[in-house]
């Protein structure tokens, strides 16, 4: 089933643009994981982004419900759309999370965590922007596959950076569990990059 009739294009160029944000927002938190002097521009950006993204949603949402004919069945479109937000805002919340605690120097594997991020982001915008030629192409599977195995080099990453983390007795308490939860939101985030596509490879099985 294609996403490539004029009529539909506006679904897909909105779920282009979402897919977009994601890789922006992960961006800009990059831009300052290893120099927080950077943070407050790149915090303000990145929630003018977010901030798009969830228009963009609202739009996409509301033709989903007031379109009789959509390109897929309607929850669908709707869990694509509500899949591409999560990433989004989940990626913003981690990364504001770091001016919220208060935290003023970087960590080596925070930047390399987050680099991690801006490669899987890429990888699923590349996987949306490939929907409109239809959920049968030969393009899907190899993005998806290394969308997968992207989450999985992430969540070595992951777990290097926590062990690295509880090792260094010269982190306080208080710090260790604020790094901890940062660290943790960037993983919720890499995973719901990867739920997307777990998502896309079911619709291609259900429309096959």
């Amino acid at each position: 089933m294609k996403l490539n009739s004029k009529k539909e294009q506006a679904f897909y160029v909105l779920m282009e643009t979402q897919a977009q944000a994601a890789v922006e927002a992960a961006s800009e938190f990059l831009k300052f994981a290893d120099d927080f002097s950077k943070m407050k521009a790149c915090l303000i950006r990145l929630e003018e982004v977010e901030h798009e993204a969830d228009r963009q949603c609202h739009i996409l949402i509301n033709k989903i419900n007031t379109q009789f004919i959509t390109p897929l069945d309607k929850e669908d479109m709707h869990a694509l759309a509500d899949r591409l937000d999560d990433i989004t805002d989940t990626i913003e919340k981690a990364a504001s999370r770091i001016e919220v605690y208060r935290i003023t120097e970087p960590r080596p594997e925070l930047k390399e965590l987050v680099g991690g991020l801006v490669a899987i982001t890429t990888e699923a915008r590349a996987l949306i922007s490939l929907l409109h030629a239809g959920l049968n192409s030969d393009k899907l599977a190899p993005i998806i596959e290394n969308i997968h195995n992207s989450e999985s080099v992430m969540d070595k990453k992951f777990r290097k950076a926590l062990t690295t983390l509880f090792e260094d007795e010269s982190v306080d308490p208080r710090a260790l569990i604020k790094w901890k939860e940062v660290y943790e939101t960037i993983e919720k985030a890499t995973n719901r990059t990867e739920k997307l596509a777990s998502f896309v490879e079911s619709l291609m099985i259900k429309y096959k």
